[in-house]
């Protein structure tokens, strides 16, 4: 699965490029100390030989420098890389390696600024595996951790890459920002994926089994708070799972617009 979390990792290039920035500056700066040093001494005019003396302490500097530069840094690799895995396991749900709930709100509140700036709307969408207690219990928490994992992909698949979030919320549902869209097109979006989940048999461990999911969403405009429209996209969610499960409901707001509820046979 790509990664989707809030800070993808560095490219090597650009690490790498750190790195050689760094081993310039403290051979550089130990240059520059042992000539300082050099010229002290001779001002004081200890050396009976200056310019030997110069040449001397800069092949000692070069010496002991590059060699700690070197050393140096492979650490500010290592510790670069470090704090970026720490990054990202903080921002990230460790089993299905989307954006956890701390972090998808946060994505959430940055794209709200964004549409203040650029004046345009966008969509969220809840996601809720039907009867995913009793999968559990059915076939067992290492068939519904694959159930998860494979929503999961599936979901992140059907988006627009880098512009679209998408996070596990909590338990068994996951949720979505679709960027710059109408609610029509989000509907389209959540229908792909409902169909494809309905679709698709899930394999774990000698055990088959097909899953479905329920979906609501709403609008998210400039004006709106995030907590608001989640509460709408939530009682959207309720309305599919009480209507019979597997079909995407929308906000009660869009639902005024005309119909918006599709059915599990709905094509």
């Amino acid at each position: 699965m790509q990664d989707v979390s809030l800070n993808p990792p560095e490219p090597k290039s650009k690490l790498l490029a750190e790195a050689a920035i760094f081993f310039v500056m403290v051979v550089a700066t130990a240059l520059s100390l042992s000539f300082i040093f050099s010229l002290i001494m001779y001002r004081l005019g200890l050396p009976y030989h200056p310019q030997r003396f110069l040449l001397t302490g800069l092949y000692i500097s070069a010496c002991v420098g590059i060699p700690m530069a070197i050393v140096a840094s492979q650490e500010q690799v290592r510790q670069i890389h470090h704090k970026k895995i720490l990054a990202e396991l903080a921002s990230t749900d460790l089993l299905t390696g989307l954006l956890n709930r701390r972090f998808f709100t946060h994505a959430a509140r940055e794209e709200i600024h964004r549409m203040q700036r650029a004046g345009y709307e966008s969509c969220l969408i809840l996601i809720d595996i039907d009867m995913f207690k009793k999968i559990n219990d059915t076939f067992g928490h290492g068939f519904g951790d694959e159930v998860l994992k494979t929503i999961a992909r599936i979901t992140y698949d059907e988006l627009r890459g880098p512009f679209d979030r998408i996070g596990r919320w909590g338990g068994e549902e996951f949720i979505i920002l679709l960027n710059a869209v109408t609610p029509h097109q989000a509907q389209q979006v959540a229908e792909r994926i409902r169909r494809r989940i309905a679709a698709t048999m899930i394999h774990f461990d000698g055990q088959s089994a097909n899953v479905t999911a329920s979906f609501g969403y709403t609008k998210l405009t400039s004006s709106d708070a995030f907590e608001g429209a989640l509460l709408d996209a939530d009682k959207a969610l309720y309305r599919a799972k009480r209507d019979g499960r597997n079909r995407v409901c929308a906000s009660l707001q869009l639902s005024r617009q005309g119909p918006t509820t599709k059915p599990a046979n709905a094509a």
